[in-house]
């Protein structure tokens, strides 16, 4: 059932102290997030209340209420059509930091601690940088991503004598990839403070074909050498640069010494030091990647799926989206992302032990609105509405998801794109049957895994008058 946005919005108003009260307001992919100006007048546990909120939480200075992927949007723009909030940015109003645990059901001491580290962890913050740079590209991986996974399957069976169509196909899929490091540039230097078109032309420069016939410093030149990191790392200089020049240059003369400048000095030390770094690591990261998965087996993959529900209560799981991008550049696949899926699988099934056991009736229509989002791979909802609120079912979620982990690591499980898509949508996307078969087994080992876990875990019930 469609939430009740007019609802929504008035009992969120209301909550927060009114209209007036709200300095900045935006939205991401399954959250309202906005900024007060009076921290004092804002009331948690009525936020939490609110019909169709699957959670609240207090990130730094932002509140932010889990609504779902289908509501987000909708809810920001419902809000904004009456009062025109200023954006959420680096540069808005910013309130006094606080911290706010945000459990939206159960009362558990380790699920606060954890969830306080996030909030005050100078790593989640710079992570959501890296999150901010590739989150506003998440619908067009998703889509180019389907579509490549679904042309490497045609092209094998029914268009395999069709090499048009399935050649048509393949380009659709690769949309977003061909100009990928230009968006990242433009991204990139908007949130570190440049001009956005700087990035574009940063991203540009590193990727120039007419790069291979030069040589510097007696080295010849590499186009497209470190990826996307090489983008992030280049834009995160210029836009210094940038900011240095424009803060000593007046007059009319700096929009043009500035940018012609910046691009000069810029472009030299990318070409001549920061890409050739950039490469130096993207072919470590490749390489330990490999490595880890080919050495540690199964055990590897446990860590790493048993560990991924954390990074993301902390924040930090964005800093591997990167990685992710590299990974498909160096290798034409991806090993590590199928088995991070894992944990959305182990959450499923712990979730289900839940919705099974519990006698709360807000608590098994939280579960219900989730699960299915939870299967197609979007799991905040049911990370900070029923699992860690909960705290043993999350402890049954990262269990599962280690077991998931260790299945795909073990056969050797590889996705086609970075990111984007999850969940059984992955599917759609593996780099052949083989993978797409044992990611089967290993999807349906994580949840089976999650829900017995947590099943013998047990957890709290809270009275059907605490939520």
């Amino acid at each position: 059932m469609p939430a009740d946005l007019k609802n929504m919005y008035k009992d969120i108003l209301a909550a927060v102290g009114g209209a007036d009260n709200i300095a900045t307001l935006g939205c991401c992919m399954t959250r309202l997030r906005f900024t007060v100006k009076d921290e004092t007048l804002v009331k948690p546990e009525a936020l939490r209340n609110v019909p169709d909120v699957a959670g609240y939480f207090y990130s730094g200075v932002q509140h932010q209420l889990i609504v779902g992927p289908s509501t987000a949007g909708k809810l920001a723009s419902y809000f904004q059509e009456r009062h025109h909030f200023a954006p959420l940015s680096n540069t808005a109003y910013q309130a006094p930091a606080k911290e706010e645990p945000a459990p939206a059901v159960g009362d558990v001491q380790e699920n606060k601690t954890a969830v306080r580290k996030r909030y005050s962890s100078w790593l989640s913050k710079a992570c959501s940088v890296v999150g901010n740079i590739f989150l506003p590209l998440i619908p067009a991986y998703i889509g180019c991503g389907l579509l490549l996974g679904i042309s490497n399957i045609l092209a094998k069976t029914v268009l395999a004598d069709s090499p048009n169509a399935a050649g048509l196909l393949a380009v659709f899929g690769q949309g977003i990839f061909f100009y990928l490091n230009a968006v990242v540039g433009y991204n990139a230097n908007k949130e570190f403070g440049g001009t956005p078109a700087l990035g574009v032309a940063f991203a540009g420069i590193l990727n120039m074909p007419a790069l291979a016939k030069i040589t510097l410093f007696g080295a010849p030149l590499m186009p497209g050498k470190g990826g996307v990191i090489a983008v992030l790392l280049v834009c995160l200089a210029g836009s210094w640069f940038e900011k240095r020049l424009r803060s000593f240059i007046n007059g009319t003369w700096e929009m043009f010494i500035t940018p012609t400048l910046t691009i000069l000095v810029v472009g030299f030390v990318s070409l001549a030091l920061i890409q050739p770094v950039a490469g130096e690591l993207s072919d470590w990261l490749a390489l330990f990647t490999q490595k880890a998965l080919a050495h540690g087996g199964w055990l590897t993959g446990a860590l790493l799926g048993g560990t991924f529900l954390p990074l993301v209560m902390m924040g930090v799981h964005q800093s591997l989206v990167p990685i992710h991008q590299q990974l498909v550049d160096m290798l034409g696949m991806n090993p590590l992302f199928p088995i991070l899926c894992m944990a959305g699988a182990g959450q499923v099934g712990a979730a289900v032990a839940v919705l099974l056991k519990t006698k709360n009736t807000r608590l098994k229509t939280i579960v219900k609105t989730a699960l299915p989002v939870g299967l197609l791979g979007i799991g905040e909802p049911l990370i900070y509405g029923v699992t860690l609120p909960l705290f043993k079912p999350f402890i049954g979620a990262c269990l599962g998801a280690a077991v998931g982990g260790a299945v795909i690591a073990a056969c050797h499980v590889t996705s086609a794109i970075p990111f984007g898509v999850s969940g059984v949508v992955l599917f759609l996307a593996l780099s052949n049957l083989h993978s797409a078969i044992f990611y089967g087994v290993g999807f349906l080992c994580a949840l089976l895994a999650g829900f017995a876990i947590t099943w013998k875990l047990g957890f709290d019930d809270p009275p059907n008058d605490e939520i």
